[in-house]
């Protein structure tokens, strides 16, 4: 396995190399690869010597950093511009959005200017009885399939060379360390010039720099004052805590009301990750995020009992459901369960086909609960919260909602591999929380069997759940409900963080880590001893034999040999390319409409001919859609970009979305993704040819534009 490169190792050469020289179909000397060599030696002899892009993206971060007016790279690189070289070298960023669809297997994309259209991959079968729309027990890692370009054509987007491994790693780590010391800088920058443009509100300290890194909410250290519970509970090992209560009196305020108090007056946040801390805010209030994630994340149930009938009613209602089922085919089994709890018996009633209203409404006056596995995918306000709170965690959010009818329980005591948000939304539950029976079912990776009322002890927490009442528990927590007499219940589950730990990272990282050690070790390569079958295996396991131990602290130090960060740091991508697959569609806000290639962008002329509103010129100033809308990733010897935009609100209904770019389109990626929310001008983007390059970012929604 071959290390990639740096991306940003393309360096802006000292002199020249000696080319060939290129000819058009008729034979004469191409006169646009003549202006592109002319181009290039006029970047040498006035930008000074040998400058690799790297350095031109640490000085914008630089100048970023101290506030002051953006030098443009290209300005600094050469302070004349060839215009014939504006159009050689176009970013190639080649659309690989494969959909399914039953009655075709070839799709015709759409594809950026200047790309030639290519023939995605053949559409997987989907399995309608399969359930990969809840995130509940289920392991939903399906990989698209893999196909190889045919002998003698040409693969789409620019082939990367590959540079010398210790050269890349060299450059990294300088160019790292550089922008580190750039954030800390506080001399103001040598460089004005008054004819460059300068990023927009473009300063950053340390702390908004942090903000910007692509990682959940961590753990706030330090402890913060803790609601005292109602009462001390006894809890069997392995768990030691006690659930807390928060008890809100007066009333709660409304979501409005509570956004308010939530956000500083007439500000408007800007950056997504913010936008879903805000909304996890007003699912969570009166407990603070911070106050949350310190005292509960992944280690004790919450309870907040509001007294406020109103607070998520918004999200759902027995009428939304039957207008939902009018209005769309949904599916037994697919969408929807039917299920009863009698006797210590979980059973499944679902036909076949459509779920129409009187069908299901019947099932629930028999006592059968109804269980919806992608409310989001149909009920926009289900929707909204989802994919706002997916930017905050950077992981699938997803939701179920359950109507039970009065007296009754659907689904055995078990419990699940997500944190669990259960949001009341009408009537009355009865919960009970039983701590994990085991230390191994502590924030449990998988969700477990139905269990008896024998195997789970004696609850932890007891409580009836009403109108606006939020309940937390971690994975691993075993839980049951039921309704009251005379009340029906209708709530919602809102899931995350499944399949999101430290052992989910490994698994990525392990192979990956093995195998570049593997090339560049020559002991992992050495034959395994002789005589190793006979101090290993089962037979041999209580053996002490001083070849054994021998073996044992070399198998030790191999550990060491394999952790690199170049692997942790491929493993990262590989998580987040999972979460560009998993995510919801992000949802377009109205004033954001009409910068986005959605909104209403071409003039319909009298003559027939349409023309593009937006004007893509230098002054024009850009920036990504969502902190999370994309992630540049090095797989293939290709580089990637993997992004959600043209995802469905069905889980998995089509292949990942990604483009083919080469490594100047990843230089301007890389950038952009270092300076949102902020938004930089296309004449300060440094790549080749900037205005193609944005506007193949525009084309498929992933940059906003302000003109």
């Amino acid at each position: 396995m071959s290390k990639m490169p740096s991306i940003f190792d393309t360096p802006l050469p000292a002199e020249p190399k000696k080319q060939k020289k290129r000819v058009n179909e008729s034979g004469e000397p191409d006169g646009a690869a003549q202006n592109e060599k002319q181009a290039k030696k006029k970047k040498t002899t006035e930008g000074g010597g040998s400058t690799s892009k790297k350095q031109l993206i640490d000085q914008v971060m630089r100048e970023l950093n101290q506030g002051n007016a953006i030098q443009s790279p290209k300005k600094v690189a050469s302070k004349k511009k060839n215009n014939s070289a504006v159009e050689i070298g176009t970013p190639k960023l080649t659309p690989k959005n494969t959909k399914k669809n039953k009655s075709a297997t070839n799709i015709e994309t759409s594809t950026p200017n200047g790309v030639k259209p290519i023939t995605p991959k053949q559409s997987a079968k989907k399995d309608s009885s399969s359930k990969d729309s809840t995130p509940k027990g289920v392991d939903k890692k399906k990989k698209a399939a893999k196909k190889s370009p045919k002998k003698g054509t040409k693969p789409a987007g620019l082939k990367i060379k590959l540079q010398d491994l210790n050269r890349h790693k060299t450059k990294l780590r300088k160019s790292l360390n550089a922008l580190n010391q750039s954030k800390k800088a506080k001399t103001k920058s040598t460089t004005e010039n008054s004819s460059s443009h300068a990023l927009q509100e473009a300063s950053f300290d340390d702390e908004t720099f942090k903000s910007n890194l692509n990682n959940p909410m961590p753990i706030i250290p330090g402890a913060v004052s803790q609601p005292k519970p109602a009462k001390k509970i006894a809890i069997p090992l392995p768990l030691d805590f006690t659930p807390s209560k928060v008890k809100q009196e007066p009333k709660t305020p409304k979501a409005s009301a509570v956004a308010k108090t939530l956000l500083p007056e007439n500000q408007e946040i800007s950056d997504s990750y913010e936008v879903g801390r805000t909304k996890f805010g007003w699912v969570i209030h009166p407990v603070t995020v911070d106050e949350f994630m310190a005292q509960h994340w992944e280690k004790k149930p919450l309870l907040i009992q509001r007294g406020d009938s109103e607070y998520f009613k918004s999200l759902l209602s027995r009428k939304k459901i039957d207008d939902m089922l009018r209005t769309n085919n949904i599916e037994y089994t697919k969408n929807i369960d039917i299920t009863s709890y009698r006797e210590g018996k979980r059973e499944t009633h679902n036909p076949d086909g459509r779920v129409l209203p009187p069908d299901m409404w019947a099932f629930y006056e028999e006592g059968c609960s109804v269980r919806m596995l992608n409310p989001q995918t149909y009920l926009p306000e289900i929707y909204e919260m989802n994919v706002k709170l997916q930017e905050f965690f950077h992981c699938m959010t997803g939701a179920n909602f359950y109507l039970t009818p009065p007296n009754s329980q659907g689904f055995a005591p078990h419990f699940d591999d997500i944190e669990a948000f259960v949001l009341q939304i009408e009537g009355r539950k009865h919960w009970k929380l039983y701590s994990p029976r085991v230390e191994s079912e502590v924030l449990a990776r998988f969700s477990s069997p139905n269990f008896e009322q024998s195997e789970i002890g004696n609850p932890i927490l007891e409580v009836t759940l009403e109108p606006g009442d939020l309940l937390y528990f971690p994975r691993g927590i075993i839980h049951q409900a039921s309704t009251v007499p005379g009340h029906h219940s209708l709530h919602v589950t809102m899931s995350v963080y499944q399949k999101n730990s430290w052992t989910d990272l490994l698994e990525y990282m392990l192979p990956q880590a093995l195998a570049l050690a593997s090339e560049k070790h020559i002991a992992l390569r050495q034959g395994i001893p002789l005589d190793f079958h006979q101090h290993f295996g089962i037979v041999h396991s209580d053996s002490n034999s001083t070849t054994r131990e021998a073996i044992i602290e070399k198998f030790k130090a191999f550990i060491d040999v394999i952790f690199t960060t170049d692997a942790l740091d491929a493993a990262a991508d590989q998580l987040a390319k999972r979460f560009q697959h998993d995510a919801l569609p992000p949802l377009i806000e109205k004033n954001e409409l009409p910068k986005t290639v959605y909104g209403n962008n071409y003039d319909f002329k009298a003559d027939g001919t349409v023309k593009l509103k937006p004007n893509f010129t230098d002054k024009t100033t850009v920036r990504l859609l969502r902190r999370n809308i994309l992630r540049l990733v090095n797989e293939e010897d290709k580089l990637r970009i993997y992004y959600h935009m043209d995802n469905s609100r069905e889980y998995h209904e089509f292949e990942p979305n990604f483009l083919e770019i080469d490594q100047d389109a990843a230089i301007g990626v890389e950038l952009l993704v270092k300076v949102y929310p902020k938004a930089i001008a296309i004449a300060d983007l440094p790549v080749d040819d900037r205005i193609e390059f944005a506007k193949s970012l525009w084309e498929k929604g992933l940059i906003l534009l302000n003109v």
